[in-house]
């Protein structure tokens, strides 16, 4: 869905009407669309029994004005899965099933008929997947209230390095992997705590930081107004500072 008004969309009733976009979230690939004034029942949602290993689902899809429909199980359920763009999803449902043209975004449900979770093609690139119920209600809801779904940043690019054996002993380490800091953006966050280019982030409010992704995942817990406490190698010296993440959607728009 590339724009943003006048979106065709048909009722449950068969009436044509056309919708707008409230927002839209591309590292989870979702789309919330406003029809102002209409109400219609809402499909119950599955409970958690439902989300289990075996358990037999049914993808509905529309690929044109007939709807379509194929049978399987929940063949796996992965815990912190990351999509190949490199977002991070507390859970998801890999489907063994057919997945036709124009399933994607389509309801999953179980054999009550209640909704598990919704098709998504795209993150898995056409490996059968859906995107649980109820994550997928946390990103339209901040859709709804906010356009955008809060994305925490700090503002720096960073590299895996792994640190000598002399530094490692000298400052009594646990480990030797770590993040070299090659950038800061100006005016970001980490400027604002003093985090230079140079610096050696060692971990993230405890947990310990060998991989770009470990500092996205511990930015993805911070709350909204919340700090971050990072332990970093600066000067020669071990401390810790405080950084304060910003939403990078409302840095875009500033």
């Amino acid at each position: 869905m590339r724009r943003d008004d006048d979106i065709p969309v048909t009722l449950p009733s068969g009436e044509p009407v056309t919708v707008s976009v409230a927002g839209r979230d591309p590292l989870t690939d979702l789309v919330a669309l406003r029809l102002e004034g209409a109400r219609w029942p809402v499909a119950p949602r599955a409970d958690d029994a439902s989300l289990r290993v075996g358990a037999p689902v049914l993808a509905v899809g529309r690929p044109g004005r007939n709807v379509s429909a194929s049978f399987g199980i929940i063949s796996a359920i992965g815990e912190g899965w990351r999509t190949w763009r490199g977002t991070r999803i507390d859970r998801v449902l890999r489907l063994d099933l057919a997945v036709y043209d124009g399933f994607s975004g389509g309801p999953v449900v179980d054999a009550a008929g209640a909704v598990i979770g919704l098709d998504n093609s795209a993150l898995a690139r056409g490996m059968p997947l859906a995107i649980p119920a109820a994550a997928v209600d946390r990103v339209v809801s901040q859709l709804l209230e906010h356009g955008h779904v809060r994305s925490a940043f700090i503002g720096v690019a960073v590299q895996p390095v792994t640190l000598s054996a002399k530094i490692t002993a000298r400052h009594k380490l646990a480990r030797d992997a770590a993040l070299v800091v090659v950038a800061v953006a100006d005016g970001a966050p980490a400027e604002a705590a003093g985090i230079a280019v140079g610096d050696v982030l060692l971990a993230a409010d405890g947990e310990p930081l060998a991989q770009p992704t470990d500092l996205l995942d511990a930015l993805s817990k911070v709350a909204e107004g919340g700090s971050l406490r990072i332990e970093r190698l600066h000067g020669g010296a071990i401390d810790t500072v405080s950084v304060k993440p910003a939403d990078r959607a409302e840095g875009e728009r500033s």
